[in-house]
């Protein structure tokens, strides 16, 4: 089994190891509307894809980086740095760079994560789900 595969099912296994923490709300929306699922969904899988980037750098997985995430958001995003990225502003982005930071995600991959598609993607899908409540 390829290093990947190998990998994205040991994430897997850690993210089905504790399914109480309830799915975190966005005070936009309500507290039982299902776009919740959808957004934890999005970030879950930056915490997916920020513990394989751990895993590939040889460095340790914070046990707490997808406790609670479906394992079904284990999907590939790119967290990789884009070229021009919007500064990080007041509001979600900086809350969603927060969560990430207290998952355990290490300052400078976090750093990264916010010039990254997959989380101005999450930012944006964020904004959409809220606006259309």
């Amino acid at each position: 089994m390829p290093r990947i595969q190998l990998a994205l099912a040991a994430l897997c296994i850690l993210a089905a190891c504790d399914q109480t923490t309830a799915t975190p709300s966005d005070p936009g929306l309500p507290a039982d509307d299902p776009r919740q699922a959808e957004l934890f969904a999005g970030e879950c899988a930056i915490y997916f894809a920020a513990a394989e980037k751990l895993i590939q750098d040889g460095a340790r997985v914070p046990g707490s980086l997808t406790r609670g995430c479906p394992a079904d958001a284990a999907r590939v995003v790119s967290i990789d740095p884009m070229v021009s990225v919007p500064p990080l502003m007041s509001g979600y982005p900086q809350t969603l760079n927060q969560k990430i930071l207290s998952r355990g995600v290490p300052s400078d991959l976090a750093a990264d994560i916010a010039k990254s598609k997959a989380f101005w993607d999450q930012v944006a899908k964020r904004d959409s789900l809220v606006a259309g409540f």
